[in-house]
């Protein structure tokens, strides 16, 4: 059980490095350097990470990069966010007017 958490941290390790470069990916490369990982590692984490839709290659560069569909959660958080805060708006309204 924890060899599997430790590659589970890894894998989001993986994940973590690409958040912030969507627009134009990582190469492998850049993510053995960012991570400190094996370059087979990565190979494997970005395997995982693309299996289950958390990453996908920019089809032009073959560069990695987190997917559109974990950008589309991502909407759906501060879509979430923004309707409780809505919400909360309306119960400071009501409660203090």
């Amino acid at each position: 059980m924890l060899a599997q958490s430790q590659t589970a941290a890894k894998v989001l390790d993986v994940l973590s490095a690409l958040l912030g470069h969507f627009a134009n990916g990582l190469t492998p490369g850049e993510l053995v350097r960012i991570t400190g990982y094996s370059a087979s590692d990565i190979t494997r984490y970005v395997a995982t990470l693309e299996a289950k839709g958390f990453a996908e290659r920019i089809p032009e560069t073959g560069r990695i990069r987190p997917s559109v569909q974990l950008a589309r959660h991502a909407v759906s958080i501060l879509r979430s966010l923004d309707a409780a805060r809505e919400r909360l708006d309306n119960i400071t309204n009501r409660l203090t007017n």
